[in-house]
């Protein structure tokens, strides 16, 4: 049973796919805030390769001048970001109008770099798996905000960042971080399904496509339709490997 997505708790997912109408946004951004937490808002239109990623963080979160522009770069900014206080504040950072982020190369990436962020943020674990006391934890999640596009599109392609694991719950695409890598980390197991989604590559090279669907929605726990967008991005990415090759 997969438990609802926090912005106020130290525990993942860590980053959620949804849209700018769901009521839980609403209710756990409040709620952030009450505590005096901070909630950010990036426009996501901005993004449309890494280097644009970089400037509208470095921007819109004010990161220092050393900040590096690069992925590694911002993995550390933005678990050691301070808000305007300078405080350790709670932290949500909502990328707004999000939808033509489905079309770039570097989503898989730029989910996984996100994650690894929150991950060090709300564990503060040092490389034994071990509690660091030396730093505080704070709560820090991202949403990607889509406007027309639904979560479930999003899946395949965001399973393809290192280290991560999907669930679809409640008409939202949530990703995490498993536990073969990452201490405190969730299990690659039901509710989570771990990418990339390669499991049913054989079938779709095969023409198998009812068979393919079958096993998206077997592992994923989704709807026909949904298993149907799922196929159709991963077939669109063999396709692509396949003629590179």
């Amino acid at each position: 049973m997969m438990t609802k997505p926090t912005l106020t708790e130290h525990r993942s997912p860590w980053v959620v796919f949804t849209s700018p109408a769901d009521p839980w946004l609403a209710s756990e951004t409040a709620a952030l805030m009450q505590r005096n937490g901070l909630v950010l808002r990036l426009d996501g239109r901005e993004m449309r390769d890494p280097a644009s990623v970089f400037r509208t963080f470095a921007r819109d979160l004010s990161l220092l001048g050393y900040f590096g522009h690069n992925w590694d770069a911002l993995v550390d900014c933005l678990h050691d970001w301070h808000g305007p206080g300078q405080g350790n504040q709670d932290l949500a950072i909502l990328i707004e109008h999000a939808d033509d982020l489905l079309k770039s190369d570097f989503l898989g990436l730029f989910v996984s770099v996100l994650a690894q962020a929150a991950w060090n943020s709300n564990l503060r674990l040092d490389g034994d798996g071990e509690l660091d006391e030396w730093r505080q934890r704070i709560a820090q999640h991202f949403v990607f905000l889509l406007d027309h596009t639904a979560p479930v599109a999003f899946t395949e392609k965001a399973a393809r960042g290192m280290d991560l694991a999907v669930a679809l719950s409640d008409g939202r695409l949530l990703v995490t971080l498993t536990d073969f890598v990452w201490p405190g980390g969730d299990p690659a197991s039901a509710p989570w399904t771990a990418g990339p989604l390669s499991f049913a590559d054989k079938e779709i090279l095969s023409g198998m496509t009812i068979k393919a669907i079958k096993l998206f929605r077997d592992h994923l726990g989704c709807s026909i339709h949904e298993a149907l967008d799922i196929l159709q991005s991963r077939s669109e990415y063999l396709r692509r490997e396949h003629s590179d090759a």
